[in-house]
């Protein structure tokens, strides 16, 4: 009987030790990385019309059918940890289009933030403000994303992210 009451009593502490811990547990963020608040896209101006702008063409696979550049004065590492920057696609037939871009590497989403009227030499505004999740359809961004955050993480300054730039560019 002495036996039983023991055994009893040490169930009993051990199921108060496992719903404390469980509930430590559960009040704990499920990740410890992770910001407390949602993330909050960092409201920028457009930056003036790329006038003296230094194109890096980036080596991009044999699908990706325009040329394509980052403008490396354009590159901004933003404090929202996002990508900014002038990309030019070269079409074939020479024909230039021209965009200023943002990347968040770490979520794998893009935005496009103007386009260039290259005939007025100003930045025409998107209409489109969200953030799109890149996927495996479109091998330009991916090439693009790959070669400014090759760790799929933001760089931690923008001294890294230049020299990612500088990596990805398309050997002559």
């Amino acid at each position: 009987m002495k036996t039983r009451l023991i055994m009893l009593s040490l169930l009993a502490a051990a199921n108060l030790a496992h719903a404390d811990l469980a509930e430590k547990i559960s009040n704990r963020k499920p990740n410890r990385y992770q910001p407390d608040t949602a993330w909050q896209e960092q409201a920028l101006p457009l930056p003036g019309y790329p006038v003296t702008a230094q194109w890096i063409e980036l080596d991009v696979p044999v699908t990706v059918k325009p040329r394509v550049f980052i403008d490396s004065s354009s590159l901004i590492l933003a404090e929202d940890r996002t990508v900014r920057f002038a990309l030019r696609q070269l079409s074939s037939s020479g024909i230039d289009n021209i965009s200023l871009e943002g990347m968040h590497c770490g979520e794998r989403t893009q935005r496009s933030f103007a386009f260039a009227d290259t005939v007025g030499k100003r930045w025409i505004a998107s209409s489109r403000v969200e953030w799109r999740r890149l996927d495996g359809n479109s091998a330009l961004l991916q090439t693009v994303i790959k070669a400014l955050c090759p760790e799929d993480a933001p760089p931690l300054s923008a001294e890294e992210l230049a020299n990612n730039l500088k990596q990805a560019a398309k050997r002559r």
